[in-house]
């Protein structure tokens, strides 16, 4: 049905691994003391680096990355 190429999944498992790392990691600038997430704003309780920014921007990035990885070889 879909035909995935081999650079795509390879971006996949490292975005997903990376999701997953940066979850547990629970970094304060993402997280409140309590483990949850901090919601996007200017305020002080709020973060300028919510997690599904940071994900997406690392999504993108990752499949960059691989894409000219691909395009050298």
């Amino acid at each position: 049905m879909f035909d995935f190429d081999e650079t795509f999944l390879c971006a996949l498992f490292v975005y997903l691994g990376s999701c997953v790392g940066i979850y547990l990691l629970k970094h304060p600038k993402m997280f409140d003391e309590h483990g949850n997430f901090r919601h996007f704003g200017l305020h002080t309780q709020e973060t300028v680096f919510p997690f599904w920014l940071v994900t997406t921007i690392l999504g993108i990035t990752t499949y960059y990355m691989m894409v000219l990885w691909r395009l050298r070889d």
